[in-house]
């Protein structure tokens, strides 16, 4: 419920860096709870009551104020600073009940599930819609992260997709509207059949998540000439999630791939392989994609404080990249590469 890093830098430190980095946009993610049961609760408190009193500290060493905000005005504090420095951001709804994601049964993973109100998430999705319209770094927001679990359905998905857009479209038109499909945002193919018909014009986006071991073990990355590989890989991608933007595609629907990513510290030849070919499939068609991540390590993850994050893009303590050449190879995609 408080974007990370802030017991590592300063605020305005991490967005310099973001910037640095060459990235334009963040995709921010945020529990619903933190809107609908903790948004009065005050961030130092919260820290408290987890006895991670330490961190509390370290958070009030590097950003003072922030400890004793409420977590909505703290959430506010972050898009704030980004806007400044002239980053967009992607409010993403990760979860529901403050937990890390994603497992198949936590009960955060698909509508109905025990964490997983449809009324609430819909309400927190209408509240962060209104409270942020005159806010223009807010481009876009993400309606829920990887639906998985055995409950999901084709059905469910339209039903809740259709209601979501149309609640964020009234309470603000501004944004874009992030769907991603069921599968942990790896299948759209139901789509071909039936497109989804909105209200809400132009403003729907498709989200899809890709790593070296989606569809299939990572290993397969080394176990064919990359050629041969990349284009089956490519060729099964666009039939289960990319066709909605490729020609001839049945939805005519912009994608973004809202996750990619590889863990920076040693990059095993698997992992190599699999950024080679998105890297270049992605320039080719001049994807619009997030990187997973940006955060060096957590405030509290899996009972374990302090924990590191090894796909992080940025150091354990948030002040220098995690590894250089990794980055470097991500310049070609952020380029713009079609258009004017």
């Amino acid at each position: 419920m408080l974007p990370e890093g802030l017991d590592r830098q300063p605020l305005p430190n991490i967005v310099a860096a973001i910037r640095q980095l060459g990235f334009n946009c963040v995709r921010l993610t945020y529990a619903t709870y933190m809107v609908t049961r903790h948004a009065g609760d005050r961030v130092g408190r919260t820290f408290d009551g987890l006895g991670l009193g330490s961190v509390k500290d370290e958070i009030a060493r590097f950003n003072p104020l922030v400890v004793r905000m409420t977590h909505l005005q703290a959430f506010d504090a972050v898009l704030d600073e980004l806007g400044r420095q002239g980053v967009m951001v992607d409010i993403d709804n990760h979860v529901s009940k403050p937990m890390w994601c994603c497992k198949e049964k936590d009960g955060n993973g698909f509508f109905g599930d025990a964490y997983f109100d449809p009324k609430e998430w819909l309400l927190g999705l209408t509240v962060l819609a209104r409270r942020y319209v005159y806010k223009p770094q807010v481009i876009g927001m993400g309606l829920r992260n990887e639906l998985r679990g055995e409950r999901q359905s084709e059905a469910t998905w339209r039903k809740y997709v259709t209601l979501a857009g149309n609640a964020i479209h009234v309470a603000n038109p501004n944004v874009l509207i992030f769907a991603g499909g069921i599968s942990y945002a790896s299948v759209l193919s139901f789509l071909k059949k039936k497109p989804l018909s909105t209200t809400f014009g132009n403003k729907l986006v498709y989200e899809s998540h890709w790593y070296p071991f989606t569809a299939g073990p990572e290993k397969v990355w080394t176990e064919k000439p990359l050629n041969q590989l990349c284009r089956a890989k490519i060729d099964g991608y666009v039939n289960t999630t990319a066709f909605s933007f490729t020609a001839g595609g049945s939805a005519a629907v912009p994608l973004f791939v809202g996750e990619v990513g590889i863990p920076g510290a040693e990059v095993k030849k698997s992992s190599d392989n699999f950024l080679s070919c998105f890297a270049t499939w992605a320039a080719e068609n001049d994807l619009d994609w997030a990187w997973w991540g940006l955060q060096g390590g957590y405030y509290f993850r899996d009972n374990r404080t302090g924990m590191d994050e090894y796909f992080g893009a940025l150091s354990y303590f948030w002040d220098r990249p995690r590894n250089p050449f990794l980055l470097n190879r991500l310049r070609l995609m952020q380029l713009k590469n079609q258009g004017t």
